[in-house]
């Protein structure tokens, strides 16, 4: 697939990946019960079966859907790294605290690009940890079109507008 076909921010992640830049989200777990350790790691190979799900539907729904070469699609889901902070000192953390946290580790970053592990984190806390538990992978979704609002993440911008909104309810549905 020619990255020009490519919707506008899947080949601007494209362009940025090729210099070996990596991309993703920051992931924190703030409720640390017996199950959470392990209904964590499931929640997020989830997650990022979702995002890989939407980066491939993105490359396959390009303006050329004739050729579904998928080299642009691999070549960026191969820069994917979640980075995940899981730590005990999070529990029960609240989302001002997580924000604080946020900003002081995208400071200490050498390089800080436009990717969104810069601009935003999503928190896993026991309220969605618990929504999260049962939701299928995208590919036993049989409308990927239907958004479940029960099931969500939250996610938690690195700055909020002067007036303390954030330009979006800060909920990433699934």
């Amino acid at each position: 697939m020619n990255p020009n076909e490519l919707s506008w921010p899947t080949r601007h992640l494209h362009t940025s990946t090729r210099n070996g830049s990596t991309w993703g989200y920051v992931i924190y777990l703030t409720t640390y019960t017996p199950r959470s350790k392990t209904a964590f790691l499931q929640i997020v190979d989830l997650l990022n079966s979702y995002i890989k799900d939407g980066l491939y539907s993105d490359c396959v729904s390009g303006n050329n859907t004739t050729n579904k070469d998928l080299t642009s699609c691999h070549e960026i889901w191969a820069q994917h790294r979640s980075i995940i902070m899981n730590h005990p000192k999070f529990d029960g953390a609240s989302i001002d605290s997580i924000r604080t946290h946020f900003r002081l580790w995208v400071e200490s970053q050498e390089e800080q690009g436009l990717s969104t592990q810069y601009r935003m984190c999503m928190v896993i806390d026991e309220e969605s940890l618990q929504t999260l538990l049962d939701a299928p992978p995208p590919q036993d979704c049989s409308d990927k079109l239907m958004i479940d609002p029960t099931r969500h993440v939250k996610v938690v911008p690195l700055h909020l507008n002067n007036d303390g909104d954030d330009g979006f309810d800060g909920f990433l549905g699934g």
